[in-house]
Formats: C-alpha cells, sequence, structure tokens
C-alpha cells in the first residue's frame, strides 16, 4: 500500500481516485485538519450501483449527533472508465429533464456562525481493471434550508517536485448554485496561497478546470446551502 499524509474535510464531498486492478491500496493524504474540530469519526465502505468498485472512507465531524446521520446510503460512488470523460460521466449522472429546473435560485453569500461541517479522509479504493477512476458524491442527510450553510473543504494528496495537479469543479444541482475557493502552497511549510477566491459561483452542468505544475498540495473550499448538494470538487 502507498500512503500519503492528507484531510479532506467535506460533505459531498467527490473525491476522485486513481484506478487500480482490483486490489485495495492506500490513495488518500493524511493532513491536520485546519479548523481541529474533527473530535469524532467512524470508518464507512462505499461501493458503486453494481457493488464492482469500493472506497473506505473515514468519516469525522466536531457534532457526534450530525455525523449519526452519515451512513454508506449518504454516498455514492461514480466510475470512470479509462477512455471516458469526467465531466460526461457527470453529465449523463446528473442530467434533468425538468426545463423549468434550469433558473437557480441563488443562495445568500452571508456568514454563517453555526454552519455543520464533516470531514472525510479516504484510506482506501478497490477498483475494477477497466476502471480508471472513482468520483464520490455525498447525498446530504438534512431536510431542508433550515439546516443553513454546509461547508466542505477537500485537499488533494501532497505531490513531488515536477509533478502536476488539475482541480475538476462541476455544478450538480439545476436549483441552487454552489460556491468554492482553491487554495495552494508550494511547499509543507509554505502558508496557504488563493488560486481562484472565495466564493466563485458554480451553476448547473457547468465545470473549471484548474491545474498546477510544482505544487506541494492543493486545497479546495466549497459552501452549499440546505439539503442542496449543488457542487462535486475532485483533484486528478
Amino acid at each position: 500500500m502507498n500512503k500519503f499524509k492528507g484531510l479532506l474535510a467535506a460533505l459531498l464531498v467527490a473525491v476522485l481516485f486513481t484506478g487500480c486492478t482490483k486490489r485495495e491500496e492506500n490513495v488518500m493524504v493524511f493532513m491536520h485538519d485546519d479548523s481541529g474540530s474533527a473530535r469524532f469519526s467512524k470508518s464507512l465502505v462505499i461501493y458503486d450501483a453494481d457493488r464492482q468498485n469500493s472506497a473506505r472512507l473515514l468519516v469525522g465531524s466536531n457534532d457526534s449527533v450530525y455525523l449519526k446521520k452519515w451512513t454508506e446510503q449518504n454516498f455514492e460512488l461514480i466510475p470512470v472508465k479509462y477512455g471516458q470523460s469526467t465531466k460526461d460521466v457527470l453529465d449523463a449522472r446528473f442530467k434533468t429533464t425538468n426545463s423549468s429546473a434550469t433558473k437557480a435560485v441563488e443562495a445568500s453569500d452571508g456568514s454563517d456562525t453555526e454552519s455543520l461541517q464533516i470531514f472525510t479522509k479516504f484510506e482506501s479504493q478497490s477498483l475494477q481493471d477497466d476502471v480508471e477512476k472513482v468520483v464520490l458524491f455525498e447525498k446530504l442527510p438534512v431536510k431542508d434550508i433550515s439546516e443553513g450553510w454546509i461547508y466542505l473543504t477537500h485537499y488533494s494528496k501532497t505531490l513531488l517536485p515536477g509533478d502536476s495537479i488539475t482541480c475538476f469543479v462541476y455544478g450538480v444541482n439545476p436549483d441552487v448554485y454552489g460556491y468554492y475557493g482553491l487554495e495552494m502552497r508550494a511547499s509543507e511549510n509554505d502558508m496557504w496561497s488563493t488560486v481562484v477566491s472565495e466564493w466563485k459561483q458554480v451553476e448547473y452542468g457547468k465545470s473549471f478546470v484548474h491545474g498546477l505544475r510544482n505544487a506541494y498540495q492543493m486545497k479546495a473550499s466549497k459552501k452549499v446551502y440546505g439539503a442542496s448538494e449543488s457542487v462535486i470538487v475532485l483533484f486528478d
């Protein structure tokens, strides 16, 4: 197994894995949680619809009651095969036939001191030979917008000098905009610097790609409103 360091703080977190040949191996990085809030945690095994591909996920929160709401049923694993476009796969999965849903409801950018938080760390994956990577989509265990803002932070793996990395952002909700920001650091001891300022709006079906070379690590933050998951963020 290859072990990397890092913590992905996330709610819908959508996370991208590099493929393997039906063997289980560590793929994510462990990293300190910037907020220091993940006091409670549990481990879940997530499968795709055909139960042919899986990922082990460590889920944490600063609220034990909120953490109990998160089960295997709150996650969907979406495989992307070799030769397929990630955007095409997500377009097919999230395409809506409801033409009236094209007008998004824009949520306020106001601060929320009581925002819900969830932290996830992917520990391992097991993929079929023809699967290059998988995207993890969270189905939020909240009922309505009375839950307020939910904040997510996704960390990439740490990179070696000369390596390149891409952050892919995709809007999945036809009714509610999502928002994201992106940062990078050049070394383990460097401060985070802004690549995309918070909060850049993401509309349904739109995607953004940000690529860097010689960065040590990238960090993508996002916020979604209430029960409406709106943004997928993943690293490749």
